[in-house]
């Protein structure tokens, strides 16, 4: 609100009347005040009270003022009241002055409340100040308001530092992007000198990847993807970083497609530990595949020795040979789970196939015909909630094969193995569980990660390589899944695998 000039619209012959528009355009600006919940009052240059409005009048009458009315001195509550003690230099700078001003002020006796005081002159003519327009506003909300956005936006901020990740914007019609803060950091560009746009940004993307972004971004402008990709970027310096977009189109009611907006984050430390990863296991399944060839010939030629050994010539000869084979066909054998364990992990998409756990099970139970009869043990089954799953069947079947040994070799001495077999679903898992009455065990954090280690056994009193739970764990994280259990001793133990849909 500037300062109340009527005498440049009015075409007043008498000075009576100009002063009457005066008081009609300033009763205007009260009243317009109240129903914003504004306080306003006028006064003249002797400080003598001219026009208020209601919440003027209340306020006085919070302060033990009862007697209030047009013509009482103001200088005295200006000077004696702490809430108006702005009101001094602010009505002397509108009258010294003839320019509008604004003072704040914050009230310790009503709990650190800001009020705002902003003066404004009424003159009749230019230069010439005749009375002082005041309106005071409770503007504590709205500094809080202000704070705690600050707040929120030093916070968003903060997050996408930390996590690297910024957000952005595209107007499509106009072919204009804009970024948070922490894209300008990433992308590494200058904020008042880098335009963002289609052709811009794409021309900083690696030209490897340029093209395969290119076809992506038409098939989410299509409707036939979503926007979610990582690609190459390249810096100025020459440096290269991989980022992760993911967002959303916007389309008008004709659907036309008019903005997308999403995030974008700096992933280059995540892809390369990756890759290093890879390349270490890729090192390490080279290294095992050449001890393994080398150690075949041997370990075939000892095997082959002792089948031609003369066995019954010397007892003495007998053990030491026989104990040479034994350790020789535990080599092989050690060697051959070597070999499947890394063969499990080559899983291959095309052999992805729909698969019945119920055919699974009667398979499982046909190889495992013997150990069932032997230990008198019963398989409960509920398929109910999942009969199927889209997965590799060897390893599905390998999976289930194994988890029902562990069951059938950990039961107790004479009571008969009773082993429950059943599937749920939960989010986008499916969950095969394998539960039993066996011995259980005491699960310690360490010992329940050891379990699924190569060698790791249930029990150091059972016989076994342990070798079991390893594979299983090697093909359930081969198909992007996990395994876990739950066991306490005495009580039997419950393998719980989940499975990607």
């Amino acid at each position: 609100m500037s300062e109340i000039n009527p005498f440049l619209n009015y075409g007043a012959t008498s000075l009576e009347n100009l002063k009457d528009f005066c008081r009609k355009t300033v009763q205007e600006k009260i009243d317009a005040a109240a129903c914003r919940k504004d306080m306003v009052w006028t006064m003249d240059k002797d400080y003598k009270l001219t026009g208020f409005n209601d919440l003027f009048y209340q306020r006085l009458k919070k302060e033990n003022i009862d007697n209030v009315h047009c013509g009482m001195d103001l200088q005295g509550i200006f000077k004696d009241i702490p809430f108006f003690r702005v009101c001094i230099e602010g009505c002397k700078e509108v009258f010294d002055h003839s320019a509008p001003t604004s003072r704040f002020e914050i009230s310790e006796k009503e709990m650190g409340q800001i009020h705002e005081f902003s003066f404004h002159p009424v003159m009749i003519a230019p230069g010439k100040v005749t009375e002082c327009y005041i309106c005071q506003r409770d503007i504590t909300r709205d500094i809080l308001n202000v704070l705690n956005l600050e707040d929120r936006e030093y916070r968003y901020r903060e997050v996408q530092e930390v996590a690297n990740l910024g957000h952005w914007v595209w107007d499509i019609d106009k072919d204009e992007i804009s970024w948070s803060d922490q894209l300008y950091t990433i992308w590494a560009k200058d904020h008042e000198r880098f335009v963002a746009n289609y052709d811009s940004v794409v021309a900083i993307i690696h030209h490897d990847d340029r093209m395969r972004f290119i076809e992506h971004l038409e098939d989410c402008l299509q409707g036939r993807a979503t926007h979610d990709i990582t690609h190459r970027i390249v810096l100025d310096s020459g440096e290269e970083k991989y980022i992760h977009t993911k967002g959303n189109l916007f389309r008008d009611a004709s659907g036309k497609p008019i903005r997308m907006s999403g995030t974008a984050q700096d992933v280059t430390k995540e892809i390369r530990s990756h890759h290093k990863i890879l390349d270490q296991n890729l090192e390490l399944q080279n290294f095992v595949r050449i001890v393994s060839h080398n150690l075949r010939a041997p370990i075939s030629n000892l095997l082959m020795l002792s089948k031609i050994y003369e066995w019954g010539q010397d007892k003495t000869n007998d053990d030491i040979v026989k104990n040479i084979e034994s350790t020789t066909l535990a080599l092989d054998h050690t060697i051959r789970d070597l070999n499947n364990s890394l063969s499990f992990k080559r899983t291959l998409r095309e052999r992805v196939e729909e698969i019945h756990f119920k055919e699974i099970l009667k398979d499982v139970r046909a190889l495992l015909y013997s150990e069932i009869k032997a230990t008198k043990a019963s398989i409960a089954v509920d398929f109910t909630t999942v009969s199927n799953i889209y997965s590799i069947k060897s390893y599905v079947s390998n999976i289930l094969y194994n988890l029902l040994v562990n069951a059938l070799k950990y039961s107790k001495e004479d009571i008969p193995p009773k082993i429950v077999v059943s599937t749920e679903e939960k989010k986008d898992w499916i969950i095969l569980k394998v539960s039993d009455n066996g011995i259980g065990m005491e699960l310690t954090p360490e010992r329940k990660s050891r379990i699924f280690d190569m060698y790791g056994r249930l029990s150091a009193k059972t016989k076994g390589k342990g070798m079991g739970l390893f594979l299983v764990k090697t093909q359930i994280e081969a198909l992007n899944g996990s395994i876990d259990v739950i066991s306490e001793k005495g009580m039997g133990s419950t393998f719980i695998v989940s499975f990607r849909k």
